[in-house]
Formats: C-alpha cells, sequence, structure tokens
C-alpha cells in the first residue's frame, strides 16, 4: 500500500492532505511551528500508528485465546534528544486476568507489526522530482 501526501500553497494553510486510495486523513505542523492543533502532526501520526496497532493486536489476540478482556487502552508518548526518538507505550487492559495472562498479552504487545517496524532497521530511499 502506498500512502500520497499532498500539499498546495492554494490552500492558504499547512494542512498535508493524506490518503493510501481508501482512506483519507490530514496532519499539520507542530503547534511550535504554526500547525493547528486540530490536526495531528507527523510524529502523532507515529505515535497513533504504534498504539493503534498494540490495541489491534491485543483484541485479535485476546478474542482468539478467549481472554476475559473488557478493555484495552495504549499510551504513547515520545522524546527525541541527540538524534534519538524514545518512545514510552503504556497499556492498561482490564478484565478478570489472571497475571499469567497478563505477561502473554504483554508479550504479545511487543510483538504488534508497528512495534517490529520500529524496532527493526530502517532504510529510507528518497527521490524528488519536478
Amino acid at each position: 500500500m502506498t500512502i500520497q501526501a499532498t500539499w498546495q500553497p492554494s490552500q492558504a494553510n499547512t494542512i498535508c492532505n493524506l490518503t493510501n486510495g481508501q482512506a483519507n486523513w490530514q496532519a499539520d505542523l507542530d503547534v511550535s511551528a504554526g500547525g493547528n492543533p486540530q490536526f495531528p502532526s507527523p510524529h502523532d501520526l507515529l505515535d497513533s500508528a504504534l498504539a493503534a496497532c498494540t490495541v489491534l493486536t491485543l483484541q485479535l489476540y485476546a478474542k482468539r485465546k478467549g481472554y476475559p478482556v473488557e478493555s484495552i487502552h495504549a499510551s504513547v508518548t515520545h522524546e527525541e534528544t541527540n538524534g534519538r526518538y524514545a518512545m514510552k507505550r503504556e497499556v492498561r487492559v482490564t478484565g478478570s486476568l489472571e497475571p499469567k495472562v497478563l505477561e502473554d498479552l504483554l508479550r504479545v504487545a511487543n510483538k504488534c507489526p508497528v512495534h517490529k517496524s520500529l524496532s527493526a532497521e530502517i532504510v529510507i530511499d528518497t527521490t524528488l522530482s519536478s
């Protein structure tokens, strides 16, 4: 799947329009750079990818295993220092769950596809055309 991002000066704002060919969404600069706080920044989108993947992965796994999960909540924050992007993820799972089940869910959270991608070596090959 390819993500397309577009912006044109005629928009009179800094909002970037995004699509994967089926869904559409938008992003903007950080508020500190003049962006509109009603739209996620690119870093918000990156962090939200990990949060969403965690919740979705645990949801599927818990259903498959028959765990009595009542809710799943993931919170992701990050810090950028000296060329390092450090993400902190907190996961809360409610329900009548034994410690062994919680351990299993933590193991699975650490194997969600986005976690794997972000933990792997990432290579970005960029070309520019006019």
